[in-house]
């Protein structure tokens, strides 16, 4: 309790325009811990959803050279990755979207685990999807499994199509499911 007290006194939250002495080293510590080479934190997690299918999209126009305007982001039914307008213009949950339109242009949408459903979508509007956002295994919907060897097949297809694999682990990482990852029970 005394630690708790005395960070709250100290700094209890922080954007990266300010700068404090935990960052840099809670930064090296998750770096290593993934294997990543950066990092780039956010205090919520639909803003670090909302981050991710804003860097896709660069990336889709800048790498992939998707017409201006036309990068597509494609996500699972049942998925929940926040409460924002940007987030759940991703649902297929009309009681998540109801009143809330018009929604953010720019998504299409597949059930979640269906493999073949997500190939198609894949070779008939390939070219303009930047990335594929999931959960691993969906919280919200239920706690849903996705079917043995689904999380490699999206992995294999990202790969094929040149799309980016948008992994939200922000209910299923940091071990919660027995791995670090959800996706490494597939290694992914």
């Amino acid at each position: 309790l005394r630690a708790l007290i005395e960070q709250a006194e100290r700094l209890t939250l922080s954007s990266r325009a300010f700068y404090n002495d935990k960052s840099p080293v809670f930064a090296q510590y998750l770096t290593s811990m993934f294997g990543y080479d950066m990092m780039l934190p956010m205090n919520t997690g639909a803003e670090g959803v909302e981050t991710a299918i804003k860097l896709a999209r660069k990336w889709g126009y800048e790498k992939k050279k998707i017409p201006k305007d036309e990068a597509l982001i494609v996500s699972c039914c049942g998925c929940f990755h926040g409460r924002t307008l940007g987030v759940i213009s991703m649902s297929c949950d009309n009681d998540a979207t109801r009143g809330f339109g018009p929604l953010v242009p720019g998504h299409l949408k597949v059930d979640f685990g269906d493999i073949t459903a997500l190939e198609k979508i894949f070779k008939e509007h390939g070219d303009r999807i930047c990335g594929f956002l999931f959960e691993p295994i969906q919280g919200e919907a239920g706690v849903i499994l996705p079917p043995d060897g689904y999380l490699k097949s999206v992995r294999d297809l990202c790969s094929l199509h040149n799309i980016l694999m948008i992994d939200d682990e922000i209910q299923t990482g940091i071990a919660r499911t027995g791995k670090m990852l959800a996706c490494d029970w597939e290694d992914v």
